[in-house]
């Protein structure tokens, strides 16, 4: 296309300059440029994450609305650019979205190929007024930057697939499933995350010895690998045997790490919220356990529920006779509550309670009579002993004391 060779003002290269110094990341580049030219500007990477954009108000379509409150560009609209922008050019003035125009370019990296979009939508300053220099620069700045931040972290696209949505989900179903069949995802398979801290433990022979030692454990159910915030994540798709979990648990004891093995994943389009609540939990695990071990979630589900919850607020679910019976524990030095919780979750078994709680079966008896002699509660009614079970959990998040009984 053609453009004015007339800048906007007569310093506006050298403006531009300054702000490329002072910025600190990409969203700055973009608030000092619309600071320059008055029309909002969005950035969106090669995985059609809208990565960055400045405006003090909403673009004025319902298309381009809805793509900003997501956070990501939809497929409409990526497909109507691409109709209009040819990969080849370096940009074009597009007037077939909606009633606003907008200035689309192509973000090239340094190969040639595609970085992602730069769009400037028409508000203050007429399109025509920014020079092809002008774009070029403000292109070249913004490459730098989806450069810098590397959002795809390695060469292997299931690792950076992987890598993406653990940053953010892809909120557009419609890219996700695309990206998903381009890289030959099953979607129908099910899934699991593995995530490992490597704690203060963390060096170069370290992170190669565990990549090697999980890919020949693991064998050919491994989907995809990365590293986020630090912690290594692996995408698997199958559940482990007994057998490779004795295993990795070996390998975690020798190495002095944690891990913890999610529960199935049906719907990898939300495995960035998925690897949130997993995280929040290990954590807890590490704190209250703190075993070098395999940790499995469906061993801790019910504890999910309760990590997202205020902790003063948490005792109020906590039913009334377990709370007495708590109270009774801490005034006179007895193991009540652990008694009770034991015996349930192990289907009231006393032989199983003895074994767990390293105790003679007539010592188990002996205490739920007691218990039964002292307080109102009911061993019979299943939904009283859910209550009973989950009370007891919340007594044991507050007090960092989760047991692990179950297993």
């Amino acid at each position: 296309m053609n453009c004015a060779e007339k800048p906007i003002t007569t310093n506006i290269y050298e403006e531009m300059f300054k702000i490329f110094i002072k910025a600190k990341n990409l969203n700055d580049i973009i608030a000092g440029i619309y600071s320059l030219i008055g029309n909002p500007i969005a950035i969106i990477n090669n995985d059609f994450q809208l990565v960055a954009y400045h405006s003090p108000f909403l673009f004025e379509d319902e298309t381009w609305n809805e793509s900003i409150r997501m956070g990501y560009v939809n497929y409409q609209t990526y497909k109507k650019i691409r109709e209009s922008l040819k990969v080849d050019e370096d940009f074009e003035i597009i007037t077939t979205l909606s009633s606003n125009r907008r200035l689309i370019a192509n973000i090239k990296n340094e190969n040639g190929g595609f970085a992602g979009f730069l769009i400037i939508l028409e508000v203050e300053t007429k399109l025509e007024k920014l020079t092809i220099d002008f774009v070029k620069i403000l292109s070249k700045l913004v490459n730098k930057y989806l450069s810098d931040q590397n959002f795809a972290k390695t060469n292997d696209n299931l690792n950076s697939f992987l890598s993406s949505i653990l940053n953010k989900t892809f909120t557009d179903k419609t890219i996700f499933i695309q990206k998903s069949k381009e890289l030959k995802i099953d979607l129908r398979k099910s899934f699991y995350l593995l995530i490992l801290d490597f704690n203060e433990q963390f060096n170069e022979k370290t992170k190669s010895e565990t990549e090697n030692f999980l890919k020949s454990v693991l064998h050919n159910c491994v989907v995809a690998t990365t590293y986020h915030n630090g912690d290594y994540v692996v995408l698997i798709n199958n559940k482990l045997e007994k057998e490779t979990i004795g295993k990795i648990n070996d390998f975690l004891f020798k190495m002095r790490f944690y891990m913890i093995r999610s529960n199935r994943i049906i719907d990898l389009f939300s495995l960035n919220n998925i690897f949130e609540e997993e995280f929040k939990l290990f954590m807890l695990l590490e704190k209250s356990i703190g075993e070098y071990i395999l940790y499995n979630t469906e061993s801790y589900i019910s504890l999910l529920p309760l990590i997202n919850h205020k902790k003063e607020e948490l005792i109020n679910f906590v039913n009334e006779e377990i709370y007495k019976i708590f109270l009774y524990d801490e005034a006179n030095k007895t193991s009540f509550i652990d008694t009770i919780y034991v015996y349930l979750v192990t289907n009231k078994s006393l032989s199983e309670s003895a074994k767990k709680l390293y105790l003679h079966k007539n010592t188990i008896t002996y205490r739920l009579e007691k218990i039964k002699e002292l307080f109102n509660i009911d061993f019979k009614d299943f939904n009283k002993i859910m209550n009973y079970v989950f009370s007891i959990n919340i007594i044991y998040f507050l007090q960092r004391k989760i047991k692990n009984y179950a297993i």
